[in-house]
């Protein structure tokens, strides 16, 4: 298999995988704070790892998997280091700068809540 086709594969399959995973996810996650979502998204992580035993997938599934969670938990301001950890995980590339931009404001601001 040629590896541009190996990768459209991989990318397809992740893209399914992450489009289940976010669905199935969600409802558990909303009703989360954005503490509480980071430690459980380590644990999901952990688990998809170990499940998956493929470091290349796991790779592509996990910042879509970030992404469509994001989405699905409503796509707000980040307004905590912990939701900023999400975000900085994610595919999309507006939600990695507003929590690099936030992350940066909170260190040239430190009256900012944490």
């Amino acid at each position: 298999m040629r590896a541009d086709s190996r990768q459209g594969t991989l990318v397809s399959q992740a893209e399914k995988l992450s489009t289940e995973l976010a669905g199935r996810w969600a409802v558990v996650f909303a009703a989360k704070s954005w503490d509480e979502r980071l430690e459980l998204l380590n644990q999901v992580h952990e688990q998809l790892q170990e499940d998956l035993g493929d470091l290349e997938m796991y790779s592509t599934v996990s910042p879509m998997f970030i992404r469509k969670l994001i989405e699905r938990l409503a796509n707000g301001p980040v307004v905590s280091v912990a939701q900023a950890h999400i975000y900085a995980n994610s595919q999309d590339e507006g939600h990695r700068r507003a929590a690099g931009e936030w992350l940066a404001a909170q260190g040239k601001d430190p009256s900012r809540p944490r």
